[in-house]
């Protein structure tokens, strides 16, 4: 049986999840001001008591912690840095929004949390090779999958919920298209639309399976699209996205990276995330 999620509901279900993913937004404007003070950034993280939580909870990891724990945002930042918080906010955002079983498509919550911070790693690390603003991209990848948790929370008022089986072999965004009435990608856009992102961001997000079809040049979209190659390889891919993550010389050339440092953000973002993996975990 096929449906259709129209824009109106996506906004609603958008509005219904929790605040982190913009709070993490809003921290990435913040820091681009050379003038902020590290009082507007705990008290913007602090509209959020959950995402203060496990904001401490990740700095006092053993990827952060002197020995000595931290129990308020304060001392977090002097530990780590603002570039180090920002960091750790976007994962914290992650866990509060991925972390659980996305129906629609399949993925249990630690695995949808794994590809988003994955991508998110990825993002970094090919940005950080290309000359691209790192936090932007970081924030991109994190926020990849915006669209399947969205369009998750919409299909569940349906008596019988639309599956997607990888196993049918089916390509993902033509099941969507079919099942849906929409895309996950477009699902996306539409959230980051809602939240006031920059057009070349959501951009980014509408095209990041297939970058060569963007209306205008964009690197962030072939950035996702080498992140999620990487993803893929790595072992951290969703279903049915395997097909959309070719590694092509054009894609290369418009991300600004070569065959090297895409190798080396691989091996990068394969020891980050094993490392975050595993302590989280714990």
């Amino acid at each position: 049986m096929a449906y259709n999620i129209s824009n109106l509901e996506l906004k609603a279900a958008a509005q219904k999840l929790p605040p982190s993913p913009q709070i993490f937004a809003k921290l990435n404007k913040l820091l681009k001001d050379r003038n902020t003070s590290s009082k507007s950034i705990v008290n913007l993280v602090n509209t959020d008591p959950s995402l203060t939580a496990k904001v401490l909870k990740i700095s006092n990891s053993m990827a952060f912690s002197s020995g000595t724990a931290v129990d308020s945002l304060e001392q977090a930042i002097s530990r780590i840095g603002f570039a180090e918080l920002f960091k750790v906010v976007g994962l914290a955002a992650a866990s509060n929004v991925f972390a659980r079983r996305n129906y629609t498509y399949g993925i249990d919550g630690w695995h949808f949390w794994e590809n988003s911070v994955t991508s998110g790693l990825a993002m970094e690390a090919l940005a950080k090779a290309s000359g691209i603003d790192e936090k932007e991209a970081y924030t991109l990848g994190l926020l990849r999958t915006m669209g399947k948790t969205i369009v998750d929370a919409c299909s569940q008022k349906f008596i019988v919920p639309p599956k997607f089986k990888a196993s049918d072999e089916t390509p993902l965004l033509e099941w969507e298209q079919e099942n849906l009435g929409v895309t996950n990608p477009e699902a996306a856009a539409i959230v980051l639309e809602a939240w006031h992102f920059p057009e070349v961001a959501i951009e980014a997000l509408r095209y990041q399976y297939a970058p060569e079809q963007a209306p205008t040049k964009n690197p962030h979209a072939y950035l996702l699209a080498l992140s999620g190659a990487i993803t893929e390889n790595l072992g951290k891919g969703a279903p049915g996205e395997k097909s959309y993550w070719t590694i092509t010389q054009k894609r290369m050339k418009e991300a600004g990276v070569d065959i090297n440092a895409l190798r080396a953000a691989n091996r990068e973002v394969k020891e980050r995330i094993e490392t975050l993996s595993g302590q989280l975990a714990a």
